[in-house]
């Protein structure tokens, strides 16, 4: 049950405790009437019967899923209560709305309260506690003459924005918050507040027309890992808290469900009845840590000063979990939802959503993608086709994207698009998500989406980076990767090669989080990476001109890889996985050549062309595929079956052709031996997935219309072997 009150017209001059009571109602419960009246001959009668009333908070308050008109706070009862929210775009809480919620058992005593019709652009403080009872509490002094619904309606309250002192500390890196005296109208009202209270700020987005400022942090990965946890405090997010960004994106992994910690620790032997409360008590004790570990977290700290878009990965669940198939998934999901203030679902309560992905707009300038990488994958094993954002949640994503006039697309991904994980790109035995992966930087690149910068955590290190995947001297994208903020970190990895990518910054083995600052203008956006204490490790300035996502409307009639300055995005698949291949700047035919080697047996490996080949392709039907291949030694020769790939491979979804060279003489031998082959119906190319034995035109055409996957056989040897491979040419 939620009520709502609102009176525009509270007294003023609340810089005591018993007229702040009075503001926001408390010295007005149902045995108080007489008091609050003025019948009571001392102040302190008054307050002491209020607090009575009180029910504590045990875990601070937080605010998120902020627009430029919402806001959703979230607060935590020690026991079954009505949780209230009092909250105001004036220091002196002059003007106030009210909201209430009665919380229970169900949710661990955990409640949510929608806040509407907010101002803009604005700096809000809001104070929250709970009573015992629900009809223990009359509104604003028992007034019931003022509108009613939500928020404190139209008020000229002062917006933040340039040269608002309510809102200091824009720009790079950490920075104090300004004091001129040392106690605003905000402290003197502090002073006032029964402990039972909790209060916290938080800014309202700028509508979507406005011309301003947006500064935001992003990091995750607290609490340690595995079973030795690293332990609070985190500095990192009293760092955070104290740059005053607009907002904080918690980028994943905000708890270790499967690491051992006081509150426990989630196995896959762990019973599912038995795992909601443990869950729920990872998030308890990242905000109040139990006493032989931590005075504090500094998370409690963090979420009041500003408000936060949660993400979650794997670890609020098990590590590495994937979507439905995992039994534990509906427990984690929940705590999830209990314990953050989400609204992201037009059609449910907050927190009560299972959907948690969807955009919020910053103003003229920015606008935020937040996507689950997690609740609706596949599992990352060797499939023809798999998904790891389901369809819904994917064309969701290509739609908004494309449909976004923000100057800037923010794309909060768990993580990253172009650093090895176990998500979008894999180069360990699972084989990641390539083929989604093409649809969506295809997609970027059609529409055009422009202005695109991923943001993104999980992998442990701080990575800066573009992206040019077609080869074309533009790049689609930009990625900015931070964290952690507790976990152990390890050493940065080489970037994903088939996305094309430049590195501008990688740092491992320390705890760092990042922001984005994008000007009043938009004509730039600042990435900065800090070290846990605010210390900056890295800056870069994008503009708008620096990254252009238009494909080049004119296909080109020749695609080629001659490998003569590196291996070209090239990477190595085998038994589902994906590796680089060996650079040799010399002994091609002629130049450079990329090679591999392989004793592990099983299927026939594979070069794997880099995206620059893939996506419509259709033009290429009737062209030539050519290329040079070269192994050593020559005996112990073996034939590919068709089902294993034969000597060429192309793939579209779950549509296979594939294409064998029969000649006797077919197998390249230990100088280099050319291949060459039409992409016609016309060559016997074998369709896998089809009932008819061959390729006719159409099924063809299909799959170049839509190619995800190109792969020219490497392995020809039973035994050890190595295969070098050069001059890949694709022809019209």
């Amino acid at each position: 049950m939620t009520d709502t009150h609102v009176d525009e017209r509270t007294e003023a001059g609340t810089d005591n405790r018993r007229a702040f009571l009075q503001t926001i109602g408390l010295a007005t419960t149902a045995g108080l009437m007489g008091t609050a009246a003025g019948e009571s001959d001392s102040a302190e009668s008054t307050t002491a019967s209020s607090d009575a009333d009180l029910v504590s908070l045990t875990h601070g308050v937080a605010v998120g899923d902020v627009t430029a008109t919402t806001a959703v706070v979230w607060a935590r009862a020690a026991e079954a209560a009505t949780i209230h929210v009092a909250y105001s775009p004036d220091q002196s809480f002059d003007r106030v709305g009210y909201d209430r919620t009665t919380v229970d058992a169900e949710t661990d005593t955990t409640g949510q309260l929608r806040l509407e019709s907010l101002e803009s652009n604005t700096r809000y403080r809001y104070h929250v506690w709970a009573t015992a009872g629900e009809t223990a509490y009359r509104p604003l002094n028992g007034r019931t003459g003022g509108p009613k619904g939500r928020g404190p309606g139209g008020s000229n309250g002062k917006g933040k924005g340039k040269g608002n002192d309510d809102h200091p500390g824009k720009g790079r890196g950490p920075k104090k918050r300004p004091n001129e005296d040392g106690r605003g109208d905000g402290d003197r009202i502090a002073d006032a507040i029964p402990e039972a209270v909790e209060s916290g700020t938080f800014v309202t987005a700028p509508a979507p027309d406005d011309e301003a400022a947006v500064s935001f942090a992003w990091s995750g990965d607290t609490w340690g890992y595995g079973d030795d946890p690293v332990e609070p405090p985190f500095p990192g997010l009293r760092t955070i808290a104290e740059c005053d960004p607009d907002f904080f994106l918690y980028h994943g992994d905000t708890i270790y469900a499967d690491a051992l910690t006081p509150a426990g620790k989630v196995t896959e032997d762990t019973p599912i009845d038995e795992a909601l409360e443990i869950y729920r008590g990872k998030y308890k004790e990242m905000r109040d840590p139990p006493a032989e570990v931590a005075d504090q977290t500094n998370l409690q700290e963090l979420l009041q000063s500003t408000s936060v878009y949660t993400v979650w990965d794997d670890h609020e669940v098990i590590n590495n979990f994937a979507g439905p198939i995992e039994p534990l998934m509906p427990e984690g999901r929940r705590a999830f939802r209990e314990y953050w203030p989400l609204d992201r679902d037009d059609d449910a309560d907050p927190g009560e959503s299972n959907r948690f992905y969807d955009s919020f707009r910053w103003g003229k300038h920015v606008e935020l993608f937040l996507i689950d990488t997690r609740q609706y994958r596949d599992p990352n094993v060797d499939l023809d086709s798999k998904t790891l954002l389901g369809q819904e949640q994917l064309e969701w994503l290509k739609g908004a994207l494309a449909d976004s006039d923000a100057t800037w697309k923010l794309l909060a991904s768990p993580a990253p698009l172009g650093y090895p994980s176990d998500s979008w790109a894999t180069e360990a035995d699972p084989t990641g998500y390539e083929a989604e992966l093409l649809e969506v930087v295809e997609h970027v690149q059609t529409e055009p989406v422009s202005n695109l910068v991923v943001v993104a955590g999980d992998v442990h290190k701080s990575v800066v980076s573009a992206y040019d995947p077609d080869d074309d001297g533009e790049f689609e994208f930009f990625e900015a990767v931070a964290g952690p903020l507790g976990a152990p970190a390890g050493e940065p990895d080489d970037l994903y090669p088939a996305l094309n990518p430049t590195e501008f910054f990688a740092k491992g083995e320390y705890r760092n989080f990042a922001t984005v600052d994008v000007a009043e203008s938009g004509e730039t956006l600042t990435i900065g990476i800090y070290d846990e204490h605010g210390t900056e490790q890295f800056t870069k300035t994008i503009s708008t001109s620096d990254i252009d996502a238009a494909a080049d409307p004119e296909n080109p009639d020749r695609i080629e890889s001659t490998f003569d300055e590196d291996a070209e995005g090239w990477l190595v698949s085998q038994n589902g996985g994906s590796n680089r291949p060996v650079y040799h700047g010399t002994g091609g035919n002629p130049g450079g050549h990329i090679g591999d080697a392989e004793n592990k047996g099983g299927v026939a490996w594979y070069y794997q062309a880099p995206f620059e080949y893939l996506g419509d392709r259709e033009a290429f039907y009737g062209g030539t595929l050519s290329f040079d291949l070269r192994q050593e030694p020559a005996d112990q020769q073996f034939d590919a079956e068709p089902v294993e790939g034969g000597d060429v491979l192309l793939q579209s979804g779950d549509r296979k052709l594939v294409y064998e060279f029969r000649s006797a003489d077919d197998d390249p031998g230990e100088e280099w031996t050319s291949y060459e082959v039409s992409l016609s119906a016309n060559e016997p190319w074998v369709d896998l997935t089809s009932q008819e034995p061959l390729a006719t035109e159409e099924r063809f055409r299909e799959v170049l219309a839509d190619l995800e996957v190109l792969r020219i056989r490497g392995e020809y040897r039973s035994g050890d072997d190595t295969s070098y491979l050069d001059n890949v040419v694709l022809t019209k």
